[in-house]
């Protein structure tokens, strides 16, 4: 089995240091379904595990730089690297004797304290982003900087580089890491560990932990080598710097364009060969054949599962053999062939995500959802058949389908999916006990499927610009695209959107976020 371990900062967060929910849910919807994915960071659990609260991780994470290695299933720490009593008393020297104003980490009374100087001016960027961090351990003077378990120091912008170099050897015990900050360029970051800890060390040791047979990394700067040379395989991203790309076996996508997830997908989810069903267009004859069908199979109960008609409409209009139900891992697919396997749901989407997360391993998956797009409605007296009243409906809000749209994100941008919206037209009857049309429990209902009248085929991102209303500006607020595409609500039609990268953030006016079309 392959395990993916990725660095955060620069290479699986964005340039705001934050995890995408598309990123978290693309990583959820694989971890879910067996596959090993870790990460390696400098940060610590306090920041490392808010930023990924969002991921389901069921292997170990290496955190500051592999001094501690963190269960997330049991929230115990397997592997932990701190500095011995010769370690300690060196690293106090190279502080005082060089007048150094480093943030120093220890185990204090149980809890992790970060020690330092107070007012350094070469912590204040990097402290006025900490505010609230319970952390920090603000001091007057170095005399109890260096109390506690000490297991990691970190310089910002050293002022005397070379004599730390001579001090922070791996014959004394440490291992350091020296790079250029990922936000801001100004700061140079040298940070000092044990040597027994690491990157390397560590993405090693979670591969021993996990049974992994293969170990895949990803890394964006000069503290991700070692982790790289230590991997069967590694993959910069493309923001990466160059002496990290040429190590590396590829370049993948940027950390602003999910290159991390991307990649993962695409060997988790490999592109699969698939012969799309041979419909162009509407095709009236054979839908109607296809309505005749399921009235068959409904009034002769031919079937284990007692499908409504409309779904068994579909069945056979998008399904070489309708009756013949597929076992795919554990679950069964609605239809499977040449044309891959078909699933009909006309709701409730996320009931599909275990099922999709075995069967897109395997074949190409087409869902086709069944919009009422017209729809007659007739009250119907039961005892003598006769209709009561009739009135009609045309559907112009898409918020259902984007609700269902969304229940299924995670999986929006794998390249063996499809979904299929059939527009409909329909007859709904209610039967009444009278022609006083009162209601009352158990009312018998009816839907039956009149004509298809179109398709929307959904199988790539830029495949959902359909849903853009016309005259949408390049640039937009909520508020406007709620003008424009009334009655459909705009937030979740936003969330899917933005989900597939139709559209982003990418401002605010006062207390609006623009928008603007990819």
């Amino acid at each position: 089995m392959t395990l993916y371990v990725s660095d955060l900062d620069g290479t699986l967060l964005n340039n705001a240091g934050k995890l995408t929910p598309r990123a978290a849910d693309m990583l959820n919807c694989m971890t879910e379904g067996g596959t090993l994915f870790s990460y390696c960071t400098a940060r610590g659990l306090a920041t490392a595990g808010k930023i990924t609260e969002r991921l389901k991780l069921t292997a170990p994470i290496a955190l500051m730089n592999g001094v501690f290695i963190y269960d997330p299933l049991t929230g115990e720490y397997p592997v932990r690297n701190v500095f011995g009593a010769e370690q300690a008393a060196l690293l106090k020297r190279a502080i005082l004797d060089n007048e150094e104003t480093p943030m120093v980490f220890a185990l204090l009374d149980g809890r992790e304290r970060v020690s330092y100087i107070k007012d350094s001016e070469n912590l204040k960027k990097h402290l006025a982003a900490r505010k609230g961090d319970k952390r920090m351990r603000p001091l007057t003077s170095y005399s109890k900087m260096f109390e506690g378990e000490l297991y990691y120091a970190a310089f910002i912008n050293p002022r005397n580089k070379p004599a730390l170099d001579k001090i922070f050897t791996h014959e004394n015990g440490f291992a350091r890491s020296c790079y250029i900050d990922t936000y801001d360029t100004s700061q140079t970051w040298y940070e000092v560990f044990s040597v027994s800890a690491g990157k390397a060390e560590a993405v090693l040791k979670i591969k021993e932990l996990t049974g992994a047979d293969e170990l895949v990394c990803f890394g964006d700067n000069a503290n991700d080598i070692p982790m790289f040379r230590a991997a069967d395989r590694c993959y910069a991203v493309g923001n990466a710097i160059p002496e990290l790309k040429e190590l590396a076996d590829g370049v993948i996508g940027t950390n602003e364009s999910l290159g991390v997830p991307e990649f993962i997908q695409s060997e988790v989810f490999p592109k699969l060969s698939y012969l799309p069903p041979e419909i162009d267009g509407v095709d009236e004859e054979r839908f109607e054949q296809s309505v005749l069908k399921a009235l068959e199979r409904v009034r002769s109960t031919i079937g284990t599962l007692n499908e409504k008609i409309i779904h068994h409409t579909l069945k056979c209009y998008y399904c070489d053999d309708p009756d013949q139900e597929v076992r795919i891992g554990d679950f069964y697919a609605d239809g499977a062939g040449e044309h891959g396997i078909f699933e009909i749901q006309s709701a409730n989407f996320g009931y599909l995500a275990k099922k999709l997360s075995q069967m897109l391993r395997v074949s190409h998956v087409t869902v086709v959802y069944p919009f009422e797009k017209k729809v007659h409605n007739y009250a119907v007296n039961a005892q003598t058949g006769e209709v009561l009243s009739a009135t009609s409906r045309t559907e112009n809000s898409y918020s259902k389908l984007f609700l269902e749209l969304y229940r299924l994100k995670a999986f929006l941008t794998n390249p063996n999916l499809t979904v299929r919206i059939a527009f409909l037209e329909i007859d709904k009857k209610t039967y009444y006990k009278d022609e006083r049309k009162i209601r009352r429990k158990g009312m018998r209902k009816e839907k039956f499927p009149d004509a298809l009248l179109r398709e929307t085929v959904l199988e790539c991102p830029d495949d959902y610009r359909v849903f853009l209303p016309e005259g949408l500006p390049v640039s937009f607020t909520k508020a406007e695209l709620q003008r424009l595409c009334r009655p459909t609500d705009a937030s979740i039609m936003l969330s899917v959107l933005e989900f597939v990268g139709i559209v982003s953030r990418t401002g605010k006016k006062g207390n609006e976020i623009i928008w603007s079309v990819s």
